[in-house]
């Protein structure tokens, strides 16, 4: 099994990317973001930290933690993200690398992590292979505002906290262009994936050697 970190800036369409990989090439999706909100809820590993952290208020009528007012609380805060995100990284990479083994178990070809913090939440050193998908930042604006309904001044403010280009490539083995077509991005993964096949037990990488059936 393949296990591919996918990153890229918010808004880049990274979701297009794991869903053709998902549904025409049998790949396993682990989306961090999902998986740091599943262990948020009540009795989850990363809980009884964040209430403790950030106090009751945080909590909504059932004693689930709101996202949204935990968001507010730290969007803008250097300290208290970092405080939220030394709470809740280490209980997902744990997370992740179970379900990297159940997936390889299980016999999957492709196992995609994805994730905006590939290198500064350690998920690179697991990753046989990283994609960076990228997308003209205009139509990364165009996006957001369709699907999330967010104004250009909280995306460009997002976007300012996150990875710059040339140090995602730096860290990446290959890159996606999403700013065009659903199947010329096909056409891109195909031609990744012939390539994989052809260098099969070769593959070397600053990770690791890699070898894959």
């Amino acid at each position: 099994m393949l296990v591919i970190g996918i990153t890229g800036g918010i808004g880049s369409g990274k979701s297009l990317i794991t869903d053709i990989m998902k549904n025409e090439h049998g790949a396993r999706i682990i989306d961090t973001d999902t998986v740091a909100h599943e262990l948020m809820e009540p009795g989850m590993p990363s809980y009884n930290g964040i209430v403790k952290a950030f106090g009751g208020d945080i909590l909504d009528e059932n004693k689930s933690i709101d996202r949204e007012k935990l968001g507010g609380i730290v969007f803008g805060d250097k300290e208290k993200l970092k405080l939220l995100d030394d709470i809740t990284h280490p209980a997902v990479r744990d997370e992740v690398e179970k379900r990297i083994e159940i997936y390889r178990a299980e016999g999957a070809p492709y196992t995609l992590v994805e994730t905006a913090l590939l290198i500064e939440a350690g998920y690179s050193e697991f990753c046989d292979r990283v994609w960076y998908v990228h997308a003209d930042r205009e139509i990364r604006f165009k996006r957001l505002y369709e699907s999330r309904g967010m104004d250009k001044e909280k995306a460009v403010s997002i976007m300012e906290k996150q990875q710059k280009e040339d140090a995602f490539i730096k860290i990446s083995d290959d890159v996606i262009e999403n700013s065009t077509t659903k199947g010329e991005v096909k056409k891109q993964i195909e031609k990744i994936l012939d390539k994989y096949v052809c260098l099969r037990g070769k593959m070397k990488t600053g990770r690791k050697m890699v070898n894959f059936t």
